[in-house]
């Protein structure tokens, strides 16, 4: 397994890649990641890949200029539960520190207990909720060294 990143702008394969990985992933797939990660402010994409190609990845912009926001992270289902997450989440959050960046925040579905579990071993706090389409979301946010 080789661990990578790329920034803006990004390699239109690596994009569709993350586009089919997410929509194996979420329900429901509407995510706009085209449009995110070509217009966003210092996109970033940390992602394993094996021999068979996109397992995971960690996404991401700012959204101020000491503030990032942590967008879209995915694994394969058939990598769960081997650090994949954790490892991308502390590549990226190593790059912030190494950027400047004083916090980052980032959000889940209510539902998502694994997500949950990852952000609070990670150093996040809850910080609220809001109602999105799709339900109810978890904020989180995580001040950086």
């Amino acid at each position: 397994m080789q661990y990578l990143t790329s920034f803006a702008p990004l390699p239109a394969p690596l994009v569709q890649e993350l586009a089919e990985l997410s929509e194996l992933v979420f329900s429901p797939p509407a995510i706009d990641h085209h449009w995110r990660l070509g217009r966003m402010p210092e996109v970033s994409i940390f992602y394993a890949r094996n021999e068979g190609g996109l397992i995971a990845f960690k996404t991401g912009y700012a959204i101020a200029e000491s503030k990032y926001y942590s967008w879209l992270g995915a694994v394969h289902p058939d990598f769960r539960r081997r650090g994949i997450a954790r490892q991308l989440t502390g590549m990226q959050h190593a790059w912030l520190v190494a950027r400047g960046y004083c916090a980052v925040e980032t959000s889940s579905r209510a539902e998502n207990r694994i997500m949950a579990h990852l952000n609070l071993t990670t150093g996040f706090v809850m910080q609220g909720t809001k109602v999105e389409p799709h339900g109810l979301q978890v904020l989180w946010s995580k001040r950086l060294a």
